[in-house]
């Protein structure tokens, strides 16, 4: 049946998913890493000629706007530009990188969305309204790919065609089709697939020239075969060879030690081999499946190929699995009521990468995932099984993954823009899969953080504290917040994931509540594994009167620590209306998004998670400009991560193990210095071989990593004690 019936059963008699898509081979990589070298130096050069002309210095001696002669609409533009010049230098610390930054990001998202909507084009995703009928069915086209023996894609002809003599008379014509029909893509696309292609992108917010543009669609079209773009990790490599040239002078500049968040991401842009992925993830995730399910159908029934052997259609499977470790067999959740469980839903299994880059950790799980959903599915009802399934048709699944299972974080922006595409293309493919329209995928993968904000004064954090409204609580409490979460951030750009939550925000909500509690004369709750079934114990077994009253105050008690969650909740929604509300002040807008980013990180590590992948950044952290600042920052890494703070890696297994349930794993891709290092001593003793006891260890040596100089390990850590 075509994918567009609306009468299919996707959830009838559809094969297994695959892993679809061949890597790209050394050969192409290599392809790709000229190719992306071209086309971000013809888009960067132009932009950076356009900022310029708008009056703006890599000193930051900027021209004054009196002193220009502009048209109004290149005012609009300049002072949005200005806003994020100020934005940026502010986050880099200095005025030359500030500019620089810019330039770079407003070629990385142009860079991201051509590449992006070429992805959709070859893999055929990309549904778009036909020109002119923008209430019209969305139908399969392309943007950029012309037709064949034709100049023009399908959908710039037909906006061509819809949009009369403006671009057929006009001196400008070209262009404005060119921009126009781009413009008229991106906002389509933006219901779809969300922020990158935001229509007031801040970004997005000038066109390089013509010639330029042109230039960089027609590098898109032949500079590159077109299976490139089908490849699996085709916008990982992208992301990584960007910034070649950036990572070789950081690493001259400054003796590899990164002076800016920027840089830290630069120099750390390593994209994990796809064996090592599957290595970590089977023996994370696969494993604590198995454990829940010994006889799933993701155990592997056979010899294991190798990967140059697997078919197209070979199923995905943990067959990767590291077998007689020594841990126990089944998995078994001990709930605050003391009941035993043998298995957790799929949809409540999370998985998180603290340092996602672009998210291949979570490309891989998606397909592991997917198979446990149908399994769940297959199996609902039966021992051993939850009663109903966490969804209950497989067309469900892909964005049941996106909402449920999959977490990221990561300092660089840009990241976090391929990591959100890549995990929509692998979710509209396995929507496509059965036979549902790719573009019926209407989840954002919003569990994905950028962990990046810049510090502000005093009046803008005022400013936005009264906007933001009385639905936060008494002004006292108000201010508390705020303040708190500020203080809890400070470093959030030099930290990413590594930020502390369990003080700031959280602890003045919790302050709050026993304050509320001891006002009303409430008692504490005591821990769950202190209650014995429905009876409160307090030094001795009371009388049913009193036991009632207990009940009532903990229920009292309750009632306020879901009012701190609301408080929570409502913190996060009022800056987001806040950021929209001041859209016609880019100043304001881009310190609310920033407050927004760090509350959505705030609650991605509130959590604890089931499984946690990465392949943390190596090395020295970020040497603050100031040397009084440094100190001070270097002083509070200690505090935070006594035993991992000797190394960036080191700090991001021990935040781990923070978070991590004690069911879970960790895996991890780390530099192996941790083996004999003298300063790694705790990291080893405290870790590794007590509190979260090493369950396995690869140590793979040099060469894992592509122009990495270090030799690396894998490692699969429990999340509590054997």
């Amino acid at each position: 049946m075509p994918i567009d019936s609306p009468s299919s059963d996707p959830s009838a008699g559809a094969p297994a998913v695959t892993q679809n898509g061949r890597s790209l081979s050394d050969q192409h990589k290599d392809a790709v890493k000229a190719w992306i070298k071209k086309l971000r130096l013809a888009l960067q050069d132009d932009f950076q000629a356009q900022v310029t002309r708008l009056g703006f210095r890599r000193d930051g001696k900027h021209t004054p706007e009196e002193r220009l002669s502009l048209p109004a609409a290149d005012l609009a533009i300049r002072q949005r530009l200005a806003a994020l010049i100020e934005h940026d230098t502010k986050s880099e610390a200095d005025p030359k990188r500030g500019f620089d930054a810019v330039v770079r990001e407003l070629t990385y998202t142009l860079v991201n969305r051509l590449v992006g909507i070429k992805i959709m084009e070859a893999r055929g995703l990309l549904y778009l309204p036909t020109p002119g009928q923008p209430n019209a069915e969305t139908e399969p086209t392309e943007v950029l790919t012309p037709q064949p023996s034709q100049e023009r894609s399908r959908f710039l002809r037909d906006f061509l065609a819809a949009g009369g003599s403006r671009y057929k008379y006009a001196d400008d014509a070209e262009q404005a089709l060119l921009r126009d029909g781009l413009t008229a893509a991106f906002n389509a696309l933006y219901e779809d697939l969300g922020p990158l292609f935001r229509p007031d992108h801040d970004y997005a917010c000038i066109w390089p020239s013509h010639a330029a543009l042109a230039n960089a669609i027609r590098l898109i079209n032949t500079g590159l075969i077109f299976d490139a773009y089908k490849a699996p990790d085709f916008l990982g490599w992208v992301y990584q060879f960007f910034n070649v040239d950036e990572k070789d002078r950081v690493r001259g500049e400054n003796k590899g030690t990164p002076r800016s968040p920027y840089e830290l991401s630069v120099i750390n842009q390593f994209y994990t081999p796809s064996w090592v992925v599957k290595v970590l993830v089977d023996n994370t995730l696969g494993r604590l499946w198995l454990q829940m399910h010994p006889d799933s159908v993701l155990k592997a029934k056979g010899p294991v190929p190798l990967p140059h052997d697997r078919p197209p259609d070979y199923p995905v499977l943990a067959d990767y699995l590291i077998p007689r470790t020594g841990e126990k067999i089944r998995f078994r959740l001990v709930d605050e009521n003391g009941e035993i469980h043998t298995f957790k839903r799929v949809r409540d299994i999370k998985l998180l990468d603290p340092a996602c880059g672009t998210m291949h950790f979570g490309q891989y799980a998606f397909g592991l995932f997917h198979r446990m959903y149908e399994e769940e599915i297959a199996n609902a009802g039966k021992p051993g099984w939850p009663a109903e399934p966490s969804v209950a048709h497989k067309a469900d699944i892909p964005a049941a993954i996106l909402e449920n299972n999959l977490y990221g974080i990561d300092i660089d922006p840009r990241a976090i823009q391929i990591a959100s595409l890549s995990l929509l293309f692998t979710a509209k493919e396995a929507a496509k899969h059965y036979g549902r329209r790719p573009d019926s995928v209407k989840v954002k993968p919003r569990n994905l953080v950028i962990a990046q904000a810049v510090q502000v004064d005093e009046a803008q954090l005022r400013a936005l504290v009264e906007r933001a409204g009385s639905s936060l609580g008494e002004p006292k409490l108000r201010e508390k917040l705020f303040a708190a979460l500020w203080g809890n951030l400070r470093y959030v750009g030099e930290l990413g994931g590594l930020v502390q939550v369990k003080e700031g925000v959280t602890n003045v909500l919790d302050e709050w509540v026993d304050a509320q509690a001891k006002a009303k004369g409430l008692t504490k709750l005591l821990p769950a594994t202190e209650k014995k079934k429905d009876q409160l114990h307090f030094g001795e077994l009371v009388s049913e009167v009193v036991r009632d009253k207990a009940g009532q105050q903990e229920l009292q008690r309750s009632l306020l620590e879901d009012e701190a969650r609301r408080i929570r909740e409502d913190l996060l929604s009022g800056l987001e209306q806040v950021a929209s509300v001041t859209s016609n002040d880019p100043r304001q807008r881009l310190f609310a998004e920033d407050t927004a980013r760090g509350l959505r990180l705030l609650e991605l590590l509130g959590q604890y998670y089931d499984a946690i992948l990465m392949n943390p950044p190596y090395g020295s952290f970020t040497k603050l400009e100031n040397a009084a600042d440094d100190k001070k920052f270097k002083a509070e890494l200690k505090a935070m991560y006594p035993c991992g703070y000797q190394d960036i890696y080191a700090a991001f297994i021990e935040r781990a193990t923070q978070i991590i349930e004690p069911e879970g794993y960790i895996g991890a891709l780390v530099s192996s210095t941790f083996k004999t290092n003298v300063g790694h001593a705790k990291f080893r003793t405290q870790i590794l071989l007590k509190r979260n006891p090493l369950v396995s260890m690869l140590d793979l040596g040099f060469g894992i990593l592509d122009g990495a100089t270090v030799e690396a390990a894998a490692l699969i850590l429990r999340g509590g004690p054997l």
